[in-house]
């Protein structure tokens, strides 16, 4: 297990990296950023969120425009009629901020394992605003609130939930 000052150093990175978009990196790339496959099969040996709602978000299909560098995202009926809903979602927080102690952050459906990869698909991970300050920390944290639909193409972002309780 990781220490928080650890997992600040390593999870800080990517959280930026994932919410600013890369998108200098992803002109010259042919294939959206990711994870590398051997990496993705040791992270799914890992913990791992099984919430029906990932299950829902993940029905979605991603795509990636190599000449713009955007993600988008063809959102199901069953995610649409998600938007406004409160539900409660359980994952992994990587923090926005650099403090012990974070309102903004991002909840991910599996273990983050690398400070340079995404934790999954942009279907695959929620950004999350909470009216009131989360401790750190490496379990599984469970988020409730209601459900935004965004689309912002450039970061990979396309959920939101401004969280009323996170547990």
């Amino acid at each position: 297990m990781m220490t928080k000052r650890w997992a600040k150093v390593l999870l800080l990175p990517l959280a930026v990296l994932l919410l600013t978009g890369m998108r200098q990196e992803k002109r010259i790339l042919k294939a959206p950023p990711g994870q590398p496959a051997d990496e993705r099969a040791a992270q799914n040996r890992l913990p791992m969120s099984l919430n029906p709602i990932w299950q829902k978000l993940l029905a979605c299909k991603v795509g990636y425009n190599n000449k713009t560098g955007l993600y988008s995202i063809a959102l199901t009926p069953d995610v649409k009629a998600l938007a406004g809903k409160v539900v409660s979602l359980n994952g992994f927080v990587l923090p926005l901020d650099g403090s012990d102690r974070t309102k903004h952050f991002l909840l991910t459906r599996r273990t983050p394992v690398c400070a340079f990869c995404p934790p999954g698909e942009p279907n695959e991970v929620v950004e999350i605003v909470s009216s009131k300050p989360i401790p750190w920390t490496e379990k599984m944290v469970t988020v409730t609130g209601p459900v935004s639909l965004i689309n912002n193409g450039e970061k990979g972002m396309f959920f939101r939930i401004n969280a009323t309780a996170v547990q």
